[in-house]
């Protein structure tokens, strides 16, 4: 057996089969978890790699850009490391837990990865091969070493904790290294590490909990596994694509947090407004013609944004979203990259441009309902 089809063999066995990942429901991708034995449905995405390209690249250029990508890879990373319940330093399990996260990492982000441990320096180093985004803009903020020196320094405790990637396949290496330590022990290493301790704690709410709970959709009836054993979504060595563009599973409280932050950022909403509506669009271009309400229902919702309508009424478009993945900040963001994909759908498939600038959020129905128009 080949080592590709090994990885892919592992990740079906041990996140398929047993659904550490449940792809089966239409509006939902949801990891099934506990957070101090409270059960809870963690809600993931599946975004697209291209699209968080854009956004690096955009924001790189402005001033501080790279500090800003980082600051949200690592709050991110802290985030999804607390809300999936990692075990931390005291926890014997952690060389166990490592190893588990590295293999599905390389069944979903890379085509191979292995990676090194030293607990009493607080050193965790990975090399990898064609990992998502920075395999072709050499930065991967985001979900490269930002989300790892979150990742790291929760399960350390220790915010001091940040990460380099002295290596890159996106810059011409022959593959990628990331390093998270401390941050005194990188500059001994010689490295000159971003430094970002700026990081809130989020604790777990009821609302969490009774939010994102799996109900029966009205619209939606396609889910991710449908589209996969209907051949509309590719599914090779762990690796999910549509039509060549690489999709990749992301925890939903990503989408919150980048927005949270890019709103500091001077015209920070503009540029994840852009590269969405931008990311829309090329969806269209390889897509084909298609009719837009029908394609942004079975699509979308399958990604794992909830139970979708699309209404046109006298050449305006109104959506209706039920079931959107509720994290802390939903009061604090408009849905900025959402309404920025949708509007770029429309308008390639349409071929006029559509803005949905309007949004209203309700939670009377015990879900995050979204009310979206022009």
């Amino acid at each position: 057996m080949k080592i590709k089809d090994k990885i892919s063999s592992w990740f079906i066995r041990n996140i398929v089969l047993p659904k550490v990942e449940d792809i089966s429901q239409p509006g939902f991708i949801i990891i099934p978890t506990s957070i101090r034995k409270e059960k809870i449905n963690m809600r993931e995405l599946f975004l697209s790699e291209s699209l968080i390209e854009l956004i690096e690249n955009s924001i790189s250029n402005i001033k501080r850009g790279d500090f800003y990508l980082y600051l949200i890879g690592k709050k991110f990373g802290y985030t999804y490391s607390y809300f999936s319940d990692f075990p931390t330093i005291n926890n014997k399990k952690i060389e166990t837990f490592a190893y588990f996260v590295v293999r599905w990492v390389e069944a979903t982000y890379a085509s191979s990865i292995s990676h090194t441990i030293d607990i009493k320096s607080k050193i965790f180093s990975l090399k990898m091969k064609d990992y998502i985004v920075c395999r072709h803009n050499g930065k991967g903020y985001l979900v490269g070493h930002g989300g790892i020196a979150g990742i790291w320094s929760y399960v350390m405790q220790d915010l001091n904790i940040e990460a380099v990637q002295p290596k890159c396949q996106g810059r011409g290496d022959k593959e990628c290294l990331v390093i998270a330590a401390p941050y005194e022990t990188l500059v001994k290493m010689g490295y000159k590490p971003i430094r970002c301790e700026e990081i809130e704690k989020i604790e777990m709410s009821p609302e969490y909990k009774k939010f994102n709970e799996i109900r029966p959709t009205r619209w939606a009836t396609k889910s991710l596994k449908n589209l996969i054993d209907s051949g509309i979504f590719e599914y090779k060595h762990g690796q999910v694509t549509y039509r060549g563009e690489r999709f990749f599973l992301c925890e939903a409280s990503f989408m919150y947090i980048l927005e949270k932050e890019l709103k500091k950022v001077k015209n920070g909403l503009k540029i994840l407004w852009d590269c969405s509506f931008e990311f829309g669009k090329n969806l269209t271009k390889i897509s084909g013609r298609q009719e837009p309400s029908k394609f942004i229902t079975d699509f979308f919702s399958a990604l794992g944004f909830g139970d979708i309508l699309v209404l046109e009424k006298k050449g305006r478009y109104e959506i209706i979203v039920k079931y959107f993945p509720w994290f802390n900040y939903a009061n604090e963001i408009d849905f900025t990259m959402f309404r920025g994909m949708l509007s770029g759908v429309i308008s390639g498939f349409t071929e006029k441009e559509i803005i949905l600038k309007k949004i209203e959020k309700d939670t009377r129905e015990g879900n995050l309902s979204l009310y979206i128009k022009e």
